[in-house]
């Protein structure tokens, strides 16, 4: 989906989709290939497999995050799932969680239409710092934002219990 006047903000996990596929391709062959594996092997092949698949499943599943000046867009697919106004976001936070740029994530925390605060995890692109924008023109909107740059990797399980994460 083309969004000219939209900034995007989120990863599209190029790098890590084709070492993943990759790699699957190479177990592939390993469990093709059943008369030189080794028959103790083909377990720990199989479940590495599964794993790594459902990896690939989750970073091909994870949605396009644009924003432009007055609302943040989910976008699933080819289709917006949600439209955030700016206004609405209550907290940017940093989190350990994630596989982005130095493995790092953000989770965005805000009210939705009917007033329950929801969250959406953003992993930021790998080569130019948008995100850094967007947090500058949330704060414009909403200058009683929370934010924070550092993490301890699990404080975010025990910040504000009650939210859903919607992607």
């Amino acid at each position: 989906m083309d969004h000219p006047e939209k900034i995007k903000i989120s990863s599209d996990f190029i790098f890590a989709k084709v070492l993943l596929i990759g790699f699957l391709g190479f177990l592939w062959l390993l469990l093709t290939d059943h008369r030189k594996t080794k028959t103790d092997e083909l377990g720990w092949y199989v479940l590495i497999f599964i794993a790594l698949s459902l990896l690939l499943y989750y970073l091909f599943s994870r949605p396009a995050i644009y924003y432009d000046e007055k609302f943040l867009y989910v976008i699933k697919g080819t289709k917006l799932n949600i439209e955030i106004p700016l206004g609405n976001i209550q907290s940017i936070k940093y989190s350990v969680i994630g596989f982005g740029r130095a493995c790092y994530s953000y989770k965005i925390k805000y009210l939705n239409v009917v007033n329950e605060m929801k969250s959406v995890r953003i992993f930021p692109k790998v080569f130019s710092d948008p995100f850094a924008k967007f947090i500058k023109c949330v704060e414009k909107h909403n200058p009683g934002v929370r934010g924070s740059n550092w993490s301890f990797g699990i404080n975010e399980l025990f910040d504000e219990i009650g939210e859903q994460e919607c992607v």
